[in-house]
């Protein structure tokens, strides 16, 4: 489901989807986390969206989870989603930070997903789902196990698989979705 969502904020920051404007800071806030552990350099920003054909206006537009803090005044390349009721509610945001960096980094983030995903999965599954709950050593025991065996071979081609997507092919597709833009 997550890599769903960040493929769709790649179509989106890459101008596939979406309507795209501008988003004028008016101030902009470090993003609270609940645990200290997990402290947060993620800004939100709250501002003003404006389509470029002048049909979208939203005074109470926000944008989340960047990276940086704005001056007031700053405006944003930004693809407005809200005719996306779906990629709004699995993202929790409406708005889009658009271009080459935010697709590619977002199609990355995707495949960085699956590679942490997908190989978990595959081994459960190929190790079969009716084994009780294992705690952490009986997991590496049982990985262990599998050494030489198709099972060791799948999981790993998956997690190749998914690291290639992650270093390669969220790159490529952030650029060549933004070439003519």
């Amino acid at each position: 489901m997550l890599f769903v969502v960040c493929f769709t904020k790649g179509l989106t920051a890459a101008g596939l989807t979406g309507t795209h404007g501008t988003f004028t800071v008016e101030e902009c806030f470090r993003e609270s986390t609940s645990h200290r552990s997990t402290a947060s350099d993620d800004y939100q920003c709250e501002g003003t969206f404006r389509s470029d054909d002048g049909k979208v206006v939203d005074d109470k537009a926000s944008l989340g989870s960047l990276n940086t803090s704005y001056d007031p005044g700053f405006e944003l390349a930004t693809q407005g989603h809200n005719d996306s009721t779906v990629l709004s509610v699995l993202s929790a945001a409406t708005y889009t930070v658009a271009g080459r960096e935010a697709a590619t980094a977002n199609f990355s983030t995707g495949f960085a997903f699956l590679l942490f995903i997908i190989p978990l999965q595959l081994f459960s599954w190929l190790r079969r789902f009716d084994e009780p709950t294992r705690t952490i050593p009986q997991q590496w025991a049982a990985w262990r196990a599998t050494a030489g065996t198709r099972t060791r071979k799948i999981v790993l081609g998956a997690a190749a698989a998914a690291l290639f997507g992650m270093i390669v092919v969220g790159p490529v597709l952030g650029f060549a979705l933004t070439a003519g833009s």
